[in-house]
């Protein structure tokens, strides 16, 4: 399999095959003598059969030469697989499998069979040997070594060479069986649509349609174009069907202490709710707030002001985001649910859970519970400005960990709520960046800093929220995030003071590899590699110790490359920025 080898130097040099792709000279191979083997059978190899060494023959695997390089390590089998793997090792640990399940043509002889996708045909080398029924040791990690070989496995084994520090995860959560149809919604900011039209907002939507969201819940200020705006929001989802909106009152900018108030709230309800765009839930219109707790809109007391507002109105299903104790959330009858906004990132320096979400919902009881699901957080505004100055750990596959999460509790959630398409100050964005009139004094870290490499990897999980099954993978896709700079790096002119929280974070380039049968992968950043030369179909999660320069990636399979992405031009991690920036910059394949 040359092609393979070529595909990866023509990005040389960094994409350079390690040497121990390549490590065995065939013509040594050649010249020692073939030993005699005896076929044993097609072997599964999940776990891993033959685990005590391992090479590759890209162009000329056979058998006979899979025996000799074994033989000349000391080992009495020899194993080939996948069309050019060769395993050595001492032990058998279970008895043969169906011959049919070994049929990949070996890369140096087409008119044999070298195994198959995780199956191995067996050779005895020589005279009878003893079998165990020992299991081989695999590992989660690979540490940081000398391009020195490590398996690493969860659900599948694979070869691994790194020269940093990286992590290979191939699980996923299983989607609790569909009792209902789930919503999976996109928190936008109107504010931040200053110069948009009909057309603009009919383009976000169409983006957020084909990465499987169904609608967006509208934060909304009480100035006057932001009225405007919300028009425009609404035509554009009547006229592109099946996308839906609903209002998310920002009461952090829109006040809430007069009935004029309570007027305007239930006027924009009412001037709505007839649309074929507008958002319903249990039958009744949909309305969130981004806090509301203190809202009592002329009428002494939040329940009556809440109370009035839907008398003036007709009535919703309010599920605001407040952040008052959850153990007051069961006696608040004002209240019909809750949107859960800080259960998308974790407050601290340990990697999100679920104990946030269990809290709520026992708290709720009966009343609807929302989660929110966000791929990172960064704000870095002065105290001359918002004094919003940290960050939240958005590391471990955040996007990919939170939606797996919310995958494994689908039958308990009201909906899900992305945090966010356009909040660019909190840099959790995933639609495009908007230019600097939609911004909120964010260029600063936002600029070169695309997110929209994200929306493939949404439209993967979100079939398995909203229906409770995994879409098939159809096609390989490669996703790619880091942040610009170590959390150590000392800028040379910062802005503002170093970010709180800012040791929370990992110094690390993360991916999401969907494979739609087992292939090959590599990923570098600056002079860091890894590669794997068999991962499995499904889900790869892989993480890898960043360096400065570029980043890559690529996915190899039968010797052809079918997707690879290279950042120059683009993006390169430094050691020496000029100011702080904890954002990431994604990118896809």
């Amino acid at each position: 399999m040359r092609t393979f080898l070529l595909a990866l130097s023509a990005l040389a040099p960094v994409l350079a095959l390690p040497a121990e792709l390549n490590s065995l000279d065939s013509r040594a191979v050649a010249e020692r003598a073939t030993p005699q083997i005896t076929a044993l059978g097609c072997y599964y190899d999940n776990p891993r059969l033959l685990a005590t060494t391992w090479t590759d023959f890209y162009t000329n695997s056979t058998p006979a030469v899979c025996a000799t390089y074994c033989q000349s390590k000391g080992f009495k089998y020899a194993g080939v697989e996948y069309g050019f793997q060769c395993f050595c090792g001492n032990a058998l640990s279970r008895s043969p499998a169906a011959a049919t399940n070994c049929a990949v043509a070996c890369t140096g002889d087409k008119t044999q069979t070298c195994g198959g996708s995780y199956y191995m045909n067996v050779f005895q080398i020589g005279a009878a040997a003893a079998t165990s029924t020992a299991k081989p040791t695999t590992v989660l990690a690979v540490a940081a070594t000398s391009t020195v070989k490590a398996t690493t496995t969860s659900s599948a084994a694979a070869s691994a060479w790194s020269n940093a520090a990286a992590t290979l995860v191939t699980t996923t959560v299983s989607p609790q069986a569909a009792a209902t149809t789930k919503a999976l919604y996109a928190h936008h900011i109107v504010g931040n649509t200053y110069t948009y039209t009909q057309t603009d907002w009919a383009n976000d939507i169409k983006a957020a349609k084909g990465a499987g969201i169904d609608g967006f819940a509208l934060n909304m200020g009480n100035i006057g174009w932001e009225f405007t705006s919300v028009g425009y929001a609404y035509a554009a989802a009547q006229a592109a069907g099946n996308f839906k909106m609903f209002f998310s009152f920002d009461f952090t900018a829109f006040s809430c202490s007069s009935a004029s108030d309570a007027q305007t709230v239930a006027g924009l309800v009412n001037q709505y709710k007839g649309s074929s765009a507008q958002a319903f839930y249990n039958g009744k219109v949909l309305v969130s707030t981004f806090a509301g707790d203190a809202c009592t809109f002329g009428q002494g007391s939040v329940t009556a002001g809440w109370n009035y507002v839907r008398q003036l109105s007709g009535g919703f299903y309010l599920v605001p985001a407040i952040f008052s104790s959850p153990s007051t959330f069961g006696s608040a009858t004002w209240l019909d649910g809750e949107f859960n906004w800080n259960s998308g990132w974790p407050m601290g320096a340990a990697p999100l859970d679920t104990s946030s979400d269990v809290t709520y919902m026992n708290a709720l009881g009966s009343k609807g519970y929302a989660a929110a699901v966000s791929p990172a957080f960064f704000t870095y505004y002065g105290p001359n400005s918002y004094n919003k100055n940290w960050i939240y750990r958005s590391d471990d596959w955040l996007l990919a960990t939170r939606m797996e999460q919310l995958i494994g509790m689908r039958n308990k959630l009201a909906f899900a709520e992305l945090i966010s398409w356009n909040d660019f100050g909190e840099s959790h964005y995933v639609g495009p960046i908007a230019p600097a009139q939609d911004q909120p004094g964010s260029t600063g870290w936002t600029n070169n800093m695309p997110h929209t490499g994200w929306l493939g990897l949404i439209a993967y999980y979100a079939p398995a929220f909203k229906t409770g099954a995994y879409p098939a993978i159809t096609t390989d896709q490669l996703f790619l995030w880091t942040r610009p700079h170590s959390k150590n790096a000392v800028p040379t002119n910062p802005t503002n003071a170093k970010p709180s929280n800012w040791q929370y974070t990992d110094d690390k380039l993360y991916a999401v590899v969907l494979l739609t049968a087992p292939a090959a992968v590599k990923i570098t950043s600056g002079g860091n590699y890894v590669t794997y030369n068999y991962l499995p179909k499904g889900v790869n999660k892989i993480s890898l110790a960043s360096g400065v320069g570029t980043i890559t990636g690529i996915i190899v399979r039968n010797g052809v490359t079918v997707k690879s992405y290279n950042s120059a031009g683009q993006f390169s991690y430094t050691a020496t920025p000029s100011d702080y920036n904890f954002n990431y910059f994604v990118a896809s394949a």
